[in-house]
C-alpha cells in the first residue's frame, strides 16, 4: 500500500512541475538583431623583441647570433670544418677594431651598460673568427673555389662582411685592411713564404705536428726530403708511410723539384706521416702563390684547386676513439660466458 501511494504522487507531482516551468520560461523573439561591426585589427611589431626593454639590442644580438650559427653549419657542410669543433683562431693584427660604447650607444638609440656592450663585442669577435674561413671559401675571390660556392654561401660571406665593416671604427677600418693585404699569406697552418724564399707550413695527424721547409732545388738536382735530419727512406720503414708523404707533389706533377726540410713530432709514423703531408700541401700552395706570371698563376690556382679536391689542404679532424669503461679498447668487449 505505501510503494503504491508513493508512484500515485510522484506521477501527479511530475505533470505540475513541468507546466510551472513552461510558464517560468520567457519567450525570445525571432527578429535578428542589428549587425555588429568587425573589430578593428590589431598592429603587430616588427620585431618579437619589441616588449623588452632594449628591442635593438636584443634584435642585435640575436642577428649575430643567428648569422655565426648559419656560417658555422655551412662550413661543417661544407667539409671544411669538422662538427662541432672549435672556432678558428683570431687573425694575426689589432684587437681594438670595433666602434666605442659611445658610438654604439648612438647607432642603437638606447643606453648600454658595460655589460651589455661587452656582450656586443664578444659575438662580433667570434663572428670574426669565422671570417678568413667564409671569405677564401665562400666569396669566391679565389679561382679554386669560386665554381663551388653556391649562391647562399656568397650572401653568408657579404652578409658576413657588411655586419663587420658596420661595428668597425673607421681607424679599425684602416688597420683591417693593411693586416689583410700584407697578413694574407702569412700564416702558419695555410704557408707563407719567409725572406729567405723559404716556404713554411705547419701539418697535424692524429697526435703529430710537423714543420715543413720548401726550397726550390737546383736545376738538374732531385731534390732530397729530410725527416728530423734524417733521409724518409730510413725514418719511415713502410713504403706506404714514404708515398703519402709525397703524396701532395705528386698530385701536383712536382715530385723530386723541391727541398724539403721537416721536424715531426708526436705520435707514431702513421700520424707523422699525415701531418707532414698537410703541411707539405699548403707549403706548395704557398711556394706557387709568389711565383709571378700569369701562367705561373695559372698553375697556383691549378694545383690549389686539385689539392682542395683531394682534401689534403685541411686537417684530418679523425683521432683514436677513447677506451670505454668495462671494454677491452674503445668497442671491443670481452667474451661473455653465461655459466
Amino acid at each position: 500500500m505505501l510503494w503504491a501511494a508513493l508512484r500515485t504522487s510522484q506521477a501527479r507531482a511530475v505533470p505540475g512541475a513541468s507546466i510551472r516551468m513552461m510558464h517560468m520560461t520567457p519567450v525570445r523573439s525571432a527578429q535578428p538583431g542589428p549587425a555588429r561591426p568587425p573589430p578593428p585589427e590589431r598592429l603587430k611589431p616588427a620585431s618579437p623583441a619589441y616588449f623588452t626593454t632594449k628591442p635593438s639590442l636584443v634584435d642585435t644580438l640575436q642577428m649575430l647570433d643567428q648569422l655565426t650559427r648559419e656560417v658555422k653549419r655551412e662550413l661543417e657542410l661544407s667539409f671544411i670544418l669538422s662538427p662541432n669543433s672549435k672556432p678558428p683562431p683570431l687573425p694575426q693584427g689589432p684587437t681594438n677594431i670595433w666602434i666605442t660604447r659611445d658610438t654604439l650607444h648612438s647607432k642603437l638609440g638606447i643606453a648600454l651598460r658595460a655589460s651589455q656592450y661587452r656582450s656586443v663585442i664578444s659575438r662580433l669577435t667570434l663572428l670574426l673568427r669565422y671570417r678568413a674561413l667564409v671569405l677564401e671559401y665562400f666569396a669566391g675571390v679565389d679561382g679554386a673555389f669560386a665554381e663551388r660556392s653556391t649562391t647562399r654561401q656568397k650572401e653568408l660571406a657579404q652578409q658576413v662582411e657588411q655586419v663587420l665593416r658596420s661595428f668597425m671604427s673607421q681607424h679599425g677600418k684602416t688597420q683591417d685592411r693593411s693586416v689583410e693585404n700584407a697578413q694574407t699569406t702569412r700564416s702558419a697552418t695555410r704557408g707563407y713564404v719567409d725572406e729567405q724564399g723559404r716556404a713554411y707550413a705547419r701539418g697535424r695527424r692524429k697526435e703529430s705536428s710537423a714543420r715543413i721547409w720548401l726550397v726550390r732545388a737546383k736545376d738538374g738536382c732531385v731534390g732530397e726530403v729530410l725527416v728530423n735530419n734524417v733521409p724518409m727512406s730510413q725514418y719511415f720503414s713502410r713504403t706506404d708511410h714514404r708515398e703519402q708523404v709525397v703524396w701532395p707533389l705528386k698530385l701536383a706533377g712536382m715530385l723530386g723539384q723541391y727541398n724539403i726540410f721537416t721536424i715531426v713530432r708526436g705520435g707514431g709514423h702513421t700520424g707523422q706521416a699525415g701531418a707532414i703531408a698537410h703541411g707539405l700541401a699548403n707549403a706548395l700552395v704557398a711556394m706557387l702563390g709568389t711565383v709571378p706570371g700569369e701562367h705561373a698563376n695559372a698553375t697556383h690556382a691549378h694545383v690549389k684547386h686539385v689539392l682542395s679536391k683531394d682534401g689534403i689542404l685541411n686537417r684530418d679532424p679523425r683521432m683514436v676513439e677513447r677506451k670505454k669503461p668495462g671494454l677491452a679498447k674503445a668497442r671491443k668487449a670481452f667474451t661473455w660466458v653465461k655459466r
